[in-house]
């Protein structure tokens, strides 16, 4: 295993970052204030899911960075915000004497509620959101296990990872033929085996096109390929062609963003887009709540979009960027002292 690939984890993409605040704003939008007709938080969740993708397929298949290493990462950037979240939201409801709900906050602490939701509609605690951090965990695992068997065994990770891709879609017209309404919606749909789909089709598109010797990508053409992926998540085109079509279509536009003219970059690399994509975890995590408070009557819209945003920044800066820093300084500290 190549060692040197480690301080790769570090780089940064401003456009990368861009796209990251993208999905942040649109999932934002379609939580505080939806349009009609398409589920803006839906389409954001897409976005994080084949940015996700993207990233870790190079880490994992490009610059074969250390499995150890690629785990510290993910623990140092999640899982201290993570914990935070869920134990301000047992003390809230705690202080507060609202009924605390065990089974959802077990599941969302270990990632699972994704496959424990409980009954539609009727969950109390504001963790239903973290379904999407599930999906990346699991996927997370299989990709660690599928680049130890590519670095290992020799294994193709294109055929493995164009397999995964298969089982999935199979899976998700399995659920689409098989169930309906809220059953399919709130609980199958948002299965790893389903919802994963934008994490793998995107490895798929970097392992297959990043070697391509066509480099250059028409801004207009790449912004044709954007429209059609988030116009192929209105409410009435069919889940499989959402997933096959839509997600596949933002999963090509983030892997050949790359190749596109330094002007569409530079738009994306926007400082406040930017921004938004650096405390888009935090934002991600702590917008729920107030999700919740704002439907439920409780709190007008723009006092719980705001409260949102504060949150989230507080969450970014007194949590998950200090916590971050400091598990990574060190880890590399202890990997200095063992070399």
């Amino acid at each position: 295993m190549q060692t040197t690939s480690a301080p790769a984890s570090h780089q940064h993409h401003d456009h990368l970052d861009g796209w990251r605040g993208l999905a942040i704003a649109l999932l934002l939008i379609g939580h505080f204030y939806p349009l009609p007709g398409i589920n803006l938080g839906s389409v954001g969740v897409s976005f994080f899911f084949v940015l996700s993708g993207h990233l870790m397929g190079q880490l994992l298949f490009v610059k074969k960075t250390p499995l150890p290493l690629f785990y510290k990462r993910r623990i140092s950037r999640i899982l201290p915000a993570h914990l935070i979240f869920i134990a301000c939201m047992l003390l809230w409801f705690l202080v507060s004497g609202r009924a605390i709900n065990f089974n959802e906050t077990l599941a969302a602490l270990f990632f699972v509620n994704n496959y424990w939701v409980g009954t539609p509609g009727q969950n109390v605690m504001p963790f239903g959101h973290i379904w999407s951090l599930s999906v990346e965990e699991h996927s997370y695992i299989l990709l660690s296990l599928l680049a130890f068997a590519n670095r290992s065994w020799r294994w193709s990770a294109k055929h493995m990872i164009g397999i995964c891709c298969l089982v999935i879609l199979a899976c998700a017209t399995l659920y689409w033929n098989r169930y309906s309404g809220r059953e399919l919606q709130f609980d199958k749909w948002l299965h790893t085996e389903v919802a994963a789909f934008g994490i793998f089709v995107s490895v798929f598109f970097l392992l297959n096109f990043r070697q391509s010797t066509a480099r250059s990508m028409q801004a207009p053409l790449w912004i044709a390929l954007l429209a059609f992926g988030i116009c192929m998540q209105w409410w009435s085109v069919p889940g499989p062609l959402q997933l096959g079509l839509g997600v596949s279509a933002l999963a090509l536009a983030v892997n050949l963003l790359a190749d596109t003219p330094e002007t569409l970059k530079k738009l994306l690399g926007w400082r406040p887009l930017r921004m938004l994509g650096l405390w888009s975890f935090s934002l991600y995590l702590w917008q729920q709540p107030f999700y919740h408070l704002s439907h439920a009557d409780t709190l007008p819209r723009s006092v719980a979009f705001g409260l949102a945003l504060a949150c989230g920044l507080a969450s970014y800066y007194g949590v998950e960027k200090p916590c971050r820093e400091f598990l990574n300084r060190r880890w590399a500290r202890n990997r200095l002292t063992q070399s």
